[in-house]
């Protein structure tokens, strides 16, 4: 089954009976570092287990539960089982005898949530950020060309440029120098006398034909695989002679570089690099919504703080939802509307019943934002998340 089929699956899956228990967790280099990953999990399910003594299960319920997080708690004890990835997603319902597990080039929050439903806003945004990567691997010979998805990098082009024909270089002798050319440039034999700069122009011109056959390639693939970003890798002179044959269309989805040798890299090891790529690029792009934030702001534009980001995104305004890493905070629902608030006060929901409280009102101002197909930055600079109040956004439009 693959992943579109696996996420169709898990859409249709609800269960009145029994709860399913739905985590994320990020396994990226710092999360790995003393196995913070473990007290990140154990944090997360203390908090729930305080939340479920507030909520009025059944025992068969609770005991779901209860198995629900030995099983999730074992599965992230075995390393073996978290290898090529940055993140894993996965949903249990024990008393239906129901797992699912995705490994992910990254998780934006951890999460642990308990609802009759598998909560996929998180899924549903990685798979659409990184399924459509496009890498590609080369140098003056040879290309790889690489499309990441959620499990790993898959190897989709790999080829020598076919015109290509260098077999020796320049040698200034007597009498009768010959050099094979391709079957386009000409004759075939190069007289004595033809010199080094001809010798070396006809490389050159190899060279380029060589990175235009690329650029074409990948341009004819874009073209019946859309892809939004694109990683480039090879050494900085390789990548540097590359570009100017880039399609604008491409140029314009180019989000990284790495280095990398095209006859040594393995599939596991590209993911990593180019996760690497986007990272940077990730930061970069941060710095500029910041910028574009606290312009917005005086214009009435943007909103700062939980209490009126969750007011905008209930009036769906919302365009952009910003959320300082690792930021939580308590609130309320309204049981039937969904509707998100900060204080629980009669007739303050639409249905004109009380909000019941949530554990963190953040996750449920994500999923909100996820099923208004708004973008959401998670902000993982300490210094630039200073500048939001936990949670701010910018909007669509004004009311």
């Amino acid at each position: 089954m693959d992943l579109k089929d696996r996420i169709d699956k898990l859409l249709e899956l609800k269960n009145d009976d029994y709860p399913i228990t739905s985590l994320y967790l990020k396994l990226g280099p710092r999360d790995r570092g003393n196995f913070k990953y473990k007290t990140t999990l154990k944090n997360l399910i203390k908090k729930q287990r305080v939340n479920l003594n507030k909520r009025n299960m059944g025992e068969s319920a609770l005991e779901s539960i209860e198995s629900d997080f030995k099983k999730i708690v074992n599965h992230i004890d075995n390393e073996d089982k978290l290898t090529e990835c940055r993140g894993v997603c996965i949903f249990s319902d024990s008393k239906s005898n129901f797992w699912e597990v995705f490994k992910l080039p990254l998780v934006y929050r951890n999460q642990i949530v308990i609802d009759r439903s598998p909560l996929l806003g998180q899924l549903i945004k990685i798979n659409d950020d990184y399924r459509n990567i496009v890498t590609i691997i080369l140098d003056r010979k040879k290309a790889r060309i690489f499309r990441l998805e959620l499990d790993g990098a898959h190897e989709i082009l790999d080829f020598f440029y076919p015109e290509a024909s260098r077999t020796k270089k320049f040698k200034s002798t007597e009498g009768k120098f010959k050099q094979k050319l391709s079957p386009g440039t000409g004759t075939g034999n190069l007289s004595q006398g033809y010199g080094e700069h001809g010798f070396n122009r006809t490389i050159e011109n190899e060279i380029h034909q060589h990175y235009k056959y690329i650029a074409d390639k990948v341009f004819a693939y874009f073209n019946e695989n859309k892809f939004n970003l694109l990683v480039l890798g090879g050494t900085d002179k390789n990548i540097s002679e590359f570009s100017p044959h880039l399609h604008s269309y491409l140029r314009d989805r180019l989000a990284g570089t790495i280095t990398a040798d095209v006859n040594k890299i393995k599939p596991h090891q590209l993911s990593e690099v180019t996760l690497d790529a986007l990272e940077i690029s990730k930061s970069d792009k941060e710095k500029k919504l910041l910028d574009e934030f606290e312009e917005k702001l005086g214009s009435r534009y943007a909103v700062n703080g939980v209490k009126p980001t969750l007011k905008v995104l209930m009036n769906g305004q919302a365009r952009i939802l910003l959320v300082a890493d690792g930021f939580s905070s308590p609130g309320y629902i309204c049981p039937e509307s969904g509707v998100l608030l900060m204080e629980e006060k009669k007739g303050i929901c639409p249905e004109g019943i009380l909000p019941v409280p949530v554990v963190d009102v953040v996750d449920d101002a994500m999923e909100e934002a996820f099923r208004q197909n708004a973008e959401i930055e998670i902000l993982f600079n300490e210094e630039d998340s200073k500048k939001i109040d936990g949670m701010g956004a910018i909007l669509r439009f004004k009311l």
